[in-house]
């Protein structure tokens, strides 16, 4: 993959004449000689099955864990000073949203009529000194909103179960065995086709054949760090076999990270921090990872109708929804809360709901970063 990239970015530079080829073939590219910037970002985390040690497959894409989040960015153009060089500050992806405004010279929180979480970037590249401009890193991992309630049935891969691929196909291609409706394999214990709703619901069918249970993904999870420290919160399915039942189980977890080459400080089970008395130190920033993780999980106030986030329901509204409604109908920003849930779809019933609120103003929430 690493070679198609490479062969694909030089044939978009040469042919687009941001460079040339010499005459053994090489690349000529000089990024201070265009007014271009370059920004090459990854997806958001490696699938497990493709996870090479020092790194947990198990904490892998679809996690909050830095093996499910943490990608690489690289910027190249003409305001790069000392090219080549690595910038260990946090980044989060939502800063290129503000960095491509400070190219074009603008300011993103003054043009843009709602909080966003982004940071600035630009910095970094011109000023070789430039210190950490996040205090924090926030991450999320979970579901999407499917139509009526639904939810992605299991799949498992590499011996671990997980709800991320939302249908059969995704979990076929990624090399997973799917246990939900519609299941093929011959490694699913038979229901007579229904398939399984949960992981959990897979542990409970082992069970009671006096099978081993499964390991399972969180069902969702949510972390915070700052420069040495991050705390994550996983929401986990549990069979708890004295009631024959399946529950949630909300668990928090502390840890030392950093970027260190070849062997990075991450979140491996062993390393968990609260599984020993803290150090003053460690204390001191579990609490205020805490609280700030707290105060993002209730940061988005509720406005009914407003779709956009602009804190007003208007006009603009009806226009977004009615847009959404007639090309899509699925889950949407315009999907909106309806009797506190949400139904995965985009129709009458959140249109009506945005003309009952025609006109509301709602008060805007600080960014946290």
């Amino acid at each position: 993959m690493t070679e198609a990239m490479d062969l694909e970015f030089g044939r978009l530079l040469t042919e687009t004449g941001l460079a040339t080829r010499g005459a053994d073939g090489s690349l000529i590219y000089d990024p201070a000689a265009s007014n271009t910037v370059i920004v090459v970002i990854g997806d958001n985390g490696t699938l497990g099955i493709s996870v090479k040690a020092p790194f947990d497959p198990t904490r892998a894409k679809g996690s909050s864990y830095q093996t499910g989040v943490w990608v690489p960015l690289q910027v190249s153009g003409p305001q790069v000073n000392q090219p080549s060089r690595n910038v260990e500050h946090m980044v989060n992806a939502v800063d290129l949203f503000e960095f491509f405004g400070e190219l074009a010279g603008l300011d993103a929180h003054a043009v843009v009529p709602r909080p966003i979480d982004s940071a600035p970037m630009l910095e970094y590249l011109t000023n070789p000194e430039q210190g950490s401009m996040r205090t924090i890193n926030f991450t999320t991992a979970g579901y999407g909103q499917q139509p009526n309630g639904a939810r992605n049935g299991p799949c498992i891969m590499g011996g671990v179960c997980t709800q991320v691929p939302f249908n059969k196909g995704v979990c076929e291609d990624n090399m997973g065995t799917w246990w939900g409706p519609g299941y093929t394999s011959d490694d699913v214990l038979d229901n007579g086709g229904a398939g399984y709703a949960s992981c959990c619901e897979i542990n409970q069918a082992l069970f009671h054949e006096g099978l081993p249970q499964i390991n399972i993904s969180p069902d969702e999870s949510r972390a915070v760090r700052n420069d040495t420290y991050k705390l994550v919160q996983n929401d986990n399915q549990f069979y708890d076999s004295s009631t024959d039942s399946c529950t949630v189980v909300t668990t928090t977890e502390f840890y030392q990270v950093d970027q260190s080459v070849p062997v990075p400080k991450i979140e491996t089970a062993r390393n968990n921090l609260l599984l020993n008395p803290l150090t003053p130190e460690a204390q001191a920033n579990f609490d205020s990872l805490k609280e700030t993780l707290d105060q993002l999980m209730l940061a988005k106030l509720d406005c009914p109708g407003d779709g956009n986030l602009d804190g007003v329901v208007d006009a603009q509204d009806v226009a977004n929804w009615r847009q959404l409604a007639m090309e899509w109908g699925l889950s949407s920003v315009y999907d909106l809360k309806i009797d506190g849930v949400h139904d995965g779809l985009t129709n009458h019933r959140d249109g009506q709901h945005i003309e009952q609120h025609l006109g509301l103003e709602c008060p805007q929430v600080p960014n946290i970063s």
